[in-house]
């Protein structure tokens, strides 16, 4: 499976969750829900290739600046379920701030 094909499961599979535009932070230990909601509605995405493709959402500039401007984490069914907290922000403004394709730098001050 390539990475296309991973993102297109993803938003196929859990279309409350991945489908919004902008993306929006994820629910701490996602990764757990949906293998064993995979498992259990029989989606042929193994466990491995659903890592791979939240490692390939989550490290994108769009879901970087979700964590920064977002307080709200999201659940398998799309509904609030946690929160981001400082420290989580803090590494998303210093993964921005670090990455070359982000063409500007976020200052703390900045944050929404």
């Amino acid at each position: 499976m390539d990475k296309n094909q991973r993102a297109v499961m993803l938003r196929e599979s859990w279309p409350l969750l991945f489908a919004p535009d902008p993306p929006r932070p994820l629910k701490v230990g996602i990764m757990k829900d949906l293998i064993a909601d995979a498992a259990r509605r029989e989606i042929d995405f193994p466990g491995v290739e659903i890592g791979k493709a939240l490692k390939r959402y989550t490290r994108t500039i769009p879901y970087q600046l979700a964590l920064v401007r977002e307080s709200q984490r999201y659940g398998i069914d799309g509904e609030p379920d946690g929160v981001v907290t400082d420290e989580q922000r803090a590494m998303a403004l210093n993964w921005l701030n670090n990455n070359p394709n982000y063409p500007q730098a976020v200052a703390p001050s900045e944050q929404p």
